[in-house]
């Protein structure tokens, strides 16, 4: 092996064992990025991995991510057998994207599956934070918190409600996957939700056929709520459900029957709408919406 070989594998180790420890690679080896999307090429009617080595690293699994209405910040959160479920953010700052760190308002417990509203003025995560006090619950489960934006960052987040995967769309319509069905038969079910005095109520279902035999979870609609998507396989398998127009939820389509991996799942949509994400692999990808909307069927 000859001094350059050597030079680089010396380099490759180093940089391994950074990712190992710190959850992300080496800040001084970081890119530099500009534009939308960390200045990521888009992609096509193909899904790709998105941010390969930035967001989606080896040995490490990304999930769930979420940008900001205007593009200039997006959260994440990775685990690995080292590292416990932890919110990574980076942001656009002076044109250049920087590195993904852990966010501060998550630290000391378990975080998972951010989400950003698209007034930009609160982020919604599932945390493994005990229940406060005079709140009953699964102890074995983690809450929903909002931690809400300030002149000087994010608030101490508030326990909002049971729960997991929040979402919503540009009208302010929140969605969570319902857990406390689980108790009483075993399954899941998707819900909207409102806010009221710091805390979700109503928790109305959303009556999607066919019936499941496995609990659909991780509910992400549109950005104008004309369609929602969902997994059925605990994180995978998913399926999607046009709106009709006297409101109600159309038949949902099988997206393994349109190209996508059967363990394909937690999707989520850009706020433009371009764009869908998806977990596949340990990894976070992305490909045109184009791919849903050729499924929208098409109304006389």
């Amino acid at each position: 092996m000859n001094f350059a070989m050597k030079r680089i594998l010396i380099i490759s180790v180093i940089t391994a064992i950074s990712i190992a420890v710190n959850g992300q690679p080496q800040k001084e080896k970081f890119p530099e990025l500009k534009g939308l999307y960390l200045g990521q090429k888009t992609p096509g009617m193909t899904p790709e991995i998105f941010a390969p080595g930035i967001v989606s690293v080896p040995d490490f699994t990304e999930y769930s991510g979420t940008f900001s209405a205007d593009g200039t910040e997006y959260y994440f959160y990775r685990f690995s057998k080292t590292l416990p479920p932890t919110i990574f953010f980076s942001k656009l700052t002076g044109g250049k994207w920087t590195a993904p760190e852990p966010a501060s308002f998550s630290k000391g417990y378990p975080a998972f599956e951010p989400h950003l509203t698209f007034d930009n003025k609160n982020l919604y995560f599932a945390w493994a934070k005990p229940l406060p006090a005079g709140v009953t619950g699964d102890p074995n489960m983690p809450g929903i918190w909002v931690t809400t934006r300030t002149a000087n960052g994010w608030s101490d987040p508030a326990y909002a409600g049971q729960g997991m995967f929040v979402s919503s769309d540009r009208s302010g319509h929140i969605y969570i996957t319902d857990m406390s069905t689980r108790n009483m038969n075993g399954k899941t079910t998707l819900a909207q939700v409102e806010m009221k005095d710091g805390r979700f109520t109503g928790f109305e279902k959303l009556s999607i056929s066919p019936e499941f035999e496995e609990g659909p979870a991780h509910p992400y609609p549109a950005p104008d709520g004309s369609y929602m998507l969902f997994d059925v396989g605990g994180g995978n398998h998913m399926f999607v459900s046009f709106k009709k127009k006297d409101g109600s939820w159309g038949e949902a389509i099988d997206l393994a029957d349109h190209g996508f991996d059967k363990m394909a799942g937690g999707a989520t949509i850009s706020p433009d709408g371009k764009y869908l994400f998806f977990h596949l692999k340990g990894d976070i990808w992305w490909v045109d919406i184009k791919v849903i909307e050729n499924l929208r069927p098409k109304i006389d």
